[in-house]
């Protein structure tokens, strides 16, 4: 498949809706009524919030979460909702979660920070899929 061929496959604007949706995702993952506690606690977040450039990580992450949701578009799109539900859950469980834990262990990040953020992507990328798939 051609690069050309691949991008005429994604549906621009379900991409750019749930790349929105990943920052409400994000909002309500990381509360303190999910795992915002839990997240904190293992990131040492206090610390590390005087240290961030808020712009920078927040517009990477949107770039990064475009370029991924597009992706997926691209292959999952028009395939119906369980296909692209499971079409989702299968990159995230197939090549998001593993370099994440890899990265993690080289990191000495614990399991419990592990499960909370790839479990955040597990859910982000299924329910990506599932409304790709449909759009």
């Amino acid at each position: 498949m051609s690069i050309t061929s691949f991008i005429l496959f994604i549906h621009w604007i379900p991409v750019f809706a749930v790349t929105l949706l990943s920052f409400v995702l994000g909002y309500v993952w990381h509360s303190p009524y999910l795992f915002g506690k839990v997240w904190k606690q293992e990131t040492d977040y206090d610390k590390v919030q005087k240290q961030i450039s808020v712009p920078l990580i927040f517009g990477a992450t949107a770039i990064f979460n475009f370029v991924a949701i597009a992706s997926l578009s691209a292959v999952v799109s028009g395939l119906g909702a369980f296909n692209g539900f499971v079409g989702g859950l299968t990159v995230a469980l197939v090549w998001i979660v593993p370099v994440m834990a890899s990265t993690y262990l080289f990191a000495n990040r614990s399991l419990k920070l592990l499960m909370v953020d790839a479990g955040m992507y597990v859910v982000l990328f299924s329910v990506a899929g599932l409304i790709l798939g449909v759009w």
